[in-house]
């Protein structure tokens, strides 16, 4: 039996999906973010091992997986306030937070915001971009693909996974092919919130300062690994974590091992 459920909470702009585990128990509560443009299947593998010891709860971003689209684009601090607000609709006020990539800078933006409802926070290779690269990436990174009749864009999605990831096997990459169909043609909308995004500037406009312990979670095969000595060097206060030889996806190739890891952080 799958211990894994989904579910749905109506919310303002339409309804939030989600996977969880535990979420009638009084365990402490996690809240994940996954990274874009995918969706809280990422974390389908690694929930039942968070669940020896929390109440899981991994949600789809809106407009990504089986979330719906907001009327309007949002920016970092909106995507943030998820965090609190599916504390709220299970009636929490303090919880842990985990985010992966623009996960993470969605659950750093939360850590600024309402740190003080926040137990732990982890943030999974974050990137932090200089405002060259956000500029450049904004103009031309991840233009939207076009429904062809012949089915090229399934050529295409197929051609861009294994661009970004060649090691990548065809059960992961097909889930990964999946998630993009979910989000459709522009599936670059909450990337573009992130390259809108000044966050060492936002940082320190905050006083250089998360109200929550924190962990920088970073791996050495991980494509954007560059980036945790960026993150490290600008959040000087949070504990550092670089696992050998892990892809982006740990939580996915060795969810007992990455839950251990995570584990041992926000059980101290």
């Amino acid at each position: 039996m799958d211990l894994v459920k989904r579910g749905y909470f109506d919310c303002f702009f339409g309804q939030l999906h989600y996977r969880s585990i535990n979420l009638d128990t009084d365990l402490p509560l996690l809240i994940m973010f996954h990274q874009s443009p995918l969706s809280s299947r990422n974390y389908q593998a690694i929930l039942p091992f968070l669940g020896e010891n929390y109440r899981v709860i991994a949600i789809d971003t809106p407009g990504f997986g089986q979330s719906d689209l907001p009327a309007t684009e949002w920016e970092v601090d909106d995507y943030a306030m998820l965090a609190p607000m599916v504390a709220d609709k299970l009636g929490i006020q303090k919880f842990y937070l985990f985010g992966r990539a623009t996960g993470a800078v969605f659950a750093f933006a939360a850590g600024l915001n309402f740190g003080n409802r926040i137990n732990k926070l982890v943030l999974h290779g974050m990137p932090v971009y200089t405002q060259n690269e956000r500029e450049s990436r904004l103009a031309s990174f991840a233009p939207p693909y076009v429904i062809n009749d012949d089915g090229s864009h399934f050529d295409w999605i197929w051609s861009r996974i294994h661009s970004e990831y060649p090691w990548i096997n065809a059960e992961m990459a097909t889930n990964f092919a999946k998630d993009f169909l979910d989000v459709g043609p522009d599936f670059a909308s909450s990337y573009r919130s992130i390259w809108r995004y000044d966050l060492p500037k936002t940082y320190v406009a905050a006083g250089s300062n998360l109200a929550c312990p924190t962990l920088v979670v970073g791996g050495d095969a991980d494509r954007i690994s560059f980036m945790h000595e960026r993150v490290t060097s600008l959040l000087t206060e949070a504990e550092a974590l670089l696992i050998k030889d892990a892809t982006d996806f740990i939580a996915e190739q060795e969810p007992a091992s990455f839950a251990a890891a995570l584990s041992a952080f926000l059980r101290r």
